[in-house]
């Protein structure tokens, strides 16, 4: 059970230095030649698990393929590339207090697609997150929101959260009959080619690839943060179980507040109101 936990903290701690570390090989190279890089790196260290007992012919079957396509493109191609292009535009609390939605809007997605039933409490949960949601996206002002005054990217980043949450219920099913370290490496291997091909029309000179500004943020987004981090939460999954795990989610934008604050970053009273209101939607939307 210990174990579990750790598990999961080191996976919450380092997804929630994603939000501050992205901003420098964005700062030097176009989004989807550092999504090429950061996913290239995390396909290397991933690879050992398909090729292992030739468990890639679990992926390839035409059972799995179509549906392992599916949810590479939504969960990895889409949740990055909203991810990306919204962080590129806001500031790190912002950003990871509004991807803190991802358990709510999981929860809402299962009720409209799944029909899975949902207690009151948790109908309070998602309204309450989505209220935190759209306090930190209007900045604390609902003149803003009377006005369409959205914050710098935090609309495009609304995105991410959504597409997750479709991802995260289809992906259900495919993990009831696959391994997790299969599906895992499957996803980000499959979301290589989109993802080059985007890179290869964005890209304008190599001057990126000489920049450590560039190579030591993307070996921690792809070895750290999407390989090392994905297969913790896998096996913190393996041991406690999906619901008790996704508590841990909480953990991520509470890590990213931190260090703002350990760099000196300001942050503004609704980020700690709208914070406190989706961490609490959060809670609720997630019981049983």
């Amino acid at each position: 059970m210990a174990a579990a936990y750790l598990y999961l903290v080191a996976s919450a701690l380092l997804w929630g230095g994603v939000f501050h570390v992205i901003h420098y090989p964005l700062a030097v190279a176009p989004p989807f030649v550092m999504l090429t890089a950061r996913f290239g790196l995390s396909a290397l260290l991933l690879l050992p698990w398909l090729l292992r007992r030739r468990q890639y012919r679990l992926a390839l079957h035409r059972d799995n393929f179509p549906v392992l396509l599916f949810l590479s493109l939504v969960g990895i191609c889409g949740y990055n590339t909203f991810f990306t292009y919204g962080m590129a535009l806001t500031e790190p609390a912002t950003g990871s207090l509004i991807i803190a939605a991802n358990p709510a809007m999981t929860t809402l997605i299962s009720r409209i697609w799944k029909k899975e039933r949902i207690s009151p409490l948790r109908w309070l949960g998602i309204a309450t997150a989505f209220f935190g949601l759209a306090f930190i996206v209007f900045r604390g002002q609902w003149a803003n929101a009377l006005q369409l005054s959205l914050g710098p990217g935090n609309l495009v980043l609304m995105g991410a959260p959504f597409v997750w949450a479709v991802y995260s219920v289809k992906s259900r099913e495919v993990l009831q009959r696959l391994p997790t370290t299969v599906v895992t490496a499957a996803l980000v291997l499959l979301s290589l080619p989109p993802q080059a091909a985007l890179a290869m029309v964005q890209l304008n000179g190599w001057s990126w690839a000489s920049q450590p500004s560039f190579w030591w943020p993307v070996l921690y987004l792809g070895i750290f943060a999407t390989g090392i981090a994905y297969l913790c939460w896998n096996k913190g999954v393996e041991l406690i179980g999906a619901a008790r795990s996704s508590v841990f989610v909480n953990l991520i934008p509470l890590t990213t507040l931190l260090i703002s604050l350990l760099l000196g970053q300001a942050l503004q009273p609704y980020h700690y109101i709208g914070g406190l209101i989706v961490v609490t939607g959060v809670v609720l939307a997630t019981r049983k």
